[in-house]
């Protein structure tokens, strides 16, 4: 199995449960390199693959999706994929393994408008070993019914304040989220979740690029995001299911 790596904060950023012991890197080593700045979303890690006999590979994290209780969110995802499976095999073969978030269940951040629940953001090459660029990774997926990770900007940087500038209010949401979300919880038949009540992004995922490739990735988390996980007093997991939104809930069938 390719676990996807863990990744660093930039300096400035507020750390997770369970990132305490990851570096945090100060701005000046990604200034004036090349960046690719996407939203940060809030969902479960999931990659999709295929063995050499083109059985298709579901995983989360560090292990494959077999089954079970602590599987209920990926139900979705592995039905998705499932109907997929032979317009996606053709394109991966055995060599790639294509990373993305997975958004079906509400996490801290609510989201009303999400392009897709899954929405891509990495591509392994496992015969080199090296993660596609933005640009080789549209070129390997063009024409599939794969959504993409929102990117706010690519480009050089000079100052980290043209980093956090980008944080602003989710490209995922619609200004009636709040509505949404009590709607959302009525029909999980909860009462209203205890999520982040920001309009903001969680952060931001930045990738530095060179020579069609990423060579290193780091995140930036608002520092409210965190007051939000550790508000809630439990995880996500824990919790009966709320389903984010689609902006089209026909995408599921395309």
């Amino acid at each position: 199995m390719f676990k996807y790596p863990r990744t660093p904060h930039l300096a400035g950023s507020r750390l997770q449960p369970g990132d305490h012991d990851l570096a945090q890197v100060p701005f000046e080593h990604v200034r004036g390199r090349h960046l690719v700045v996407e939203e940060k979303l809030d969902g479960a890690n999931a990659g999709i693959s295929f063995d050499a006999d083109g059985t298709l590979r579901l995983q989360s994290r560090g292990h494959y999706l077999a089954g079970g209780p602590r599987e209920k969110q990926f139900a979705v995802f592995k039905s998705w994929a499932a109907t997929l499976a032979d317009r996606l095999r053709p394109v991966l073969t055995d060599r790639f393994v294509l990373y993305g978030e997975w958004l079906y269940a509400l996490h801290t951040v609510y989201y009303d408008a999400l392009p897709h629940y899954f929405c891509e953001f990495d591509v392994l090459d496992t015969r080199t070993g090296e993660f596609l660029s933005t640009d080789r990774r549209r070129e390997l997926l063009a024409g599939l019914p794969v959504a993409s990770v929102p990117v706010l900007r690519a480009g050089r940087f000079t100052a980290a304040g043209e980093l956090t500038g980008l944080i602003g209010p989710s490209t995922c949401r619609t200004v009636a989220w709040r509505g949404s979300l009590a709607a959302a919880c009525a029909a999980a038949g909860v009462e209203v979740h205890t999520a982040d009540t920001a309009d903001d992004m969680e952060g931001l995922y930045i990738k530095v690029e060179e020579d069609g490739r990423v060579v290193e990735r780091y995140k930036w988390v608002r520092a409210s995001f965190l007051t939000a996980i550790l508000d809630s007093g439990t995880h996500w997991a824990d919790r009966p299911i709320v389903a984010n939104g689609l902006a089209d809930p026909g995408v599921l069938y395309v």
